[in-house]
């Protein structure tokens, strides 16, 4: 996974997921927020970009990044499929975290 592909402005919308906000990943050429919708007559097969976001998961108690269309396994916990996540914490403002985080590296296996 390129994780360079998802550098830029996060920003908050007012959405919340935990009782904490939730930060989208925004367009990297003018940041404005993704296009969510296609056109009604979509001949050419168009695709959604999907804006990856940060939020807090609490079912495992950390930050995370995610995006929906990006899994490490068939099993992930489809409330939280992070990617990156912070140590458990239970801050509200993500400024606030501290300690390493842990990152998926793409290591794909059959089990």
């Amino acid at each position: 996974l390129m994780y360079s592909y998802f550098n830029g402005a996060y920003v908050q919308n007012g959405t919340m997921h935990d009782g904490r906000l939730v930060y989208f990943e925004r367009r990297k050429l003018d940041g404005a927020e993704f296009d969510t919708s296609l056109p009604s007559f979509n001949p050419d097969g168009w695709t959604i970009k999907t804006p990856a976001k940060i939020q807090y998961c609490k079912s495992i108690k950390a930050w995370v990044f995610m995006h929906e269309n990006i899994r490490k396994s068939k099993r992930d916990d489809p409330g939280c499929p992070w990617l990156l996540r912070s140590e458990e914490t239970e801050v509200y403002d993500i400024e606030e975290v501290k300690g390493p985080w842990q990152v998926w590296q793409g290591v794909i296996e059959t089990t």
